[in-house]
């Protein structure tokens, strides 16, 4: 079977594994309309984001090549890629003129890690596109859209939200809750990852209500990190 990339193949791709994603980028910079951040400077992170995803993988595939299973396996997957987002981020924005508001740094780190969840989606969908299986390309891409897009958003929320709390105390302060947000989002997309292989037959509408629920809780502490002051 010969795999050619198609305009229909590329067309399919963008459909489901990058558009969806862009879509959840659009919700999320709702939250900062009032000091809207740079578009250049978004596109650049965004594009980083996805771009970090190749670093990613040889990890992965040490990993792999290793022999490590298990809880393990899952936690040093999660571990990789939540410290590669965030110094993508740290590296490109953080030190931006433009971060000037506590709500700056859950923007930036959504905006990286959904640029990593559509070359995450690109990279799953290649191959079936090719193939051009088109059910499990409609399946994947929705439960990718509803599911790991708005993993990689709220986790990066939850690190940012963390982050802005404290972006006006001290340098320490601000390392040692910038390290304790990294172990609690390694933790939390660990548990989810392993919840969705142990019971990948019940993940769908509970794994998704469960996102959904703390999406809302995210959007409500937004507004309390908006009126933090000096």
């Amino acid at each position: 079977m010969a795999e050619i990339l198609t305009t229909q193949v590329v067309w399919t791709i963008l459909l489901t594994g990058v558009i969806p994603t862009l879509l959840w980028l659009f919700f999320w910079l709702r939250e900062d309309r009032f000091q809207p951040e740079p578009r250049g400077l978004l596109m650049l992170t965004f594009f980083a984001g996805a771009l970090s995803v190749f670093i990613v993988l040889p990890t992965e595939q040490l990993v792999k090549a290793m022999g490590i299973v298990g809880t393990e396996r899952i936690l040093i997957f999660a571990a990789a890629e939540e410290i590669v987002k965030f110094a993508v981020v740290f590296l490109i924005d953080f030190h931006s003129s433009y971060l000037d508001e506590p709500i700056d740094y859950a923007i930036y780190l959504i905006t990286g890690s959904l640029g990593f969840a559509a070359a995450e989606n690109v990279m799953f969908l290649l191959e079936p596109s090719l193939q051009q299986d088109i059910s499990f390309i409609i399946e994947t891409g929705t439960l990718r859209f509803l599911g790991a897009s708005i993993l990689h958003s709220v986790l990066a929320a939850i690190l940012g939200i963390i982050i802005g709390f404290v972006c006006y105390k001290k340098r320490n302060t601000k390392i040692l809750f910038t390290i304790l947000g990294l172990g609690i989002v390694i933790i939390l997309h660990t548990i989810f990852n392993y919840f969705i292989i142990k019971y990948v037959e019940i993940n769908g509408l509970l794994t998704l209500g469960i996102l959904w629920l703390v999406t809302l809780i995210i959007i409500a502490l937004f507004e309390k990190v908006r009126r933090i002051n000096h």
